[in-house]
């Protein structure tokens, strides 16, 4: 039986909302997104779930998120829509890399074991490299950031 990191292409699209785990190398404790939510291939329009971590290398002091979580947490949202979209394609997931960020901002930050959500909007796809925006969400729906993320992904 296949290791649940390693897609094949005759697994089955799962339902959704989903795990990550099918859809993403990272693993615990480096795995910071827990479920994607919808994905409408169309619109290219997505939405992940995640839980802030209680303890870990983005968490300063013990109290306080460090903002390279957000960058972290919107390439890896964008990580698991690209495993999605690859499984809904027939294909293996492909091993992506952070290739680039921009525009990226911070408009606050978030509690520990917060539920977080995050949009995305593929804006660019190319080849290998794929663009998109993402938006990170509290649970009263206040932004918390947003910008653009550029991966290259080997297919």
């Amino acid at each position: 039986m296949p290791a649940d990191n390693i897609l094949h292409t005759n697994d089955t699209i799962p339902d959704l909302p989903c795990s990550v785990l099918k859809l993403v190398p990272q693993r615990p404790p480096m795995l910071l997104v827990d479920r994607l939510l919808s994905r409408d291939l169309a619109a290219n329009f997505s939405v992940v779930e995640a839980s802030v971590p209680i303890d870990g290398i983005f968490v300063e002091q013990g109290r306080e998120l460090l903002p390279e979580y957000f960058v972290e947490l919107v390439a890896q949202a964008m990580a698991a829509v690209n495993g999605y979209d690859g499984l809904v394609a027939g294909k293996d997931a492909g091993r992506g890399f952070l290739v680039g960020i921009n525009d990226f901002s911070w408009h606050g930050t978030a509690a520990l074991n917060e539920s977080l959500r995050i949009e995305l909007k593929k804006t660019f796809e190319f080849g290998p490299v794929t663009v998109m925006a993402g938006q990170v969400f509290n649970g009263a729906g206040q932004v918390l950031a947003r910008g653009e993320i550029k991966a290259w992904e080997g297919k």
